[in-house]
């Protein structure tokens, strides 16, 4: 409220700041790509414990646009099998793409592929009507 603020705050303050996370160029230019084919995905989102390279919450999908060092880095890969893991617990499933499939010569077919598992996920779940009344609305 145009106060300065204490210590603590001004702690707590930066903390948030770090928490933030900058998508990376790949991320992006498959975000746009399928935001430019109607999917309502959100770029960036923090679930409360990580952030979500895009997420669909509607379909309860996150995407993670992966570079090289999550496949050859073995800490990194356990790492995102654990947050895989831990979005799935809460119903999510993750799709991890790796940047060699977000080129100009791939980028679309890619694209059209994350829609069609999206459109797949629509219809395998059309016996929960719960689920299906607002998956439909997706597409």
């Amino acid at each position: 409220m145009g106060l300065p603020l204490c210590r603590n705050c001004q702690s707590s303050s930066s903390k948030r700041k770090s928490n933030t996370s900058e998508s990376t160029p790949e991320a992006k230019a498959l975000y746009n790509a399928l935001k430019a084919r109607g999917v309502p995905a959100k770029l960036e989102l923090f679930d409360g414990f990580k952030h979500i390279d895009i997420a669909i919450p509607e379909a309860m999908v996150n995407i993670e646009v992966d570079g090289g060092h999550h496949n050859f880095d073995k800490k990194q890969a356990l790492a995102d099998l654990k947050r895989t893991y831990y979005s799935f617990k809460k119903g999510y499933l993750t799709l991890r793409i790796p940047n060699s499939l977000i080129t100009k010569g791939n980028l679309d077919e890619t694209a059209d592929y994350i829609v069609d598992f999206l459109k797949e996920s629509v219809n395998q779940l059309e016996s929960e009507p719960s689920f299906s009344n607002w998956l439909k609305r997706l597409f």
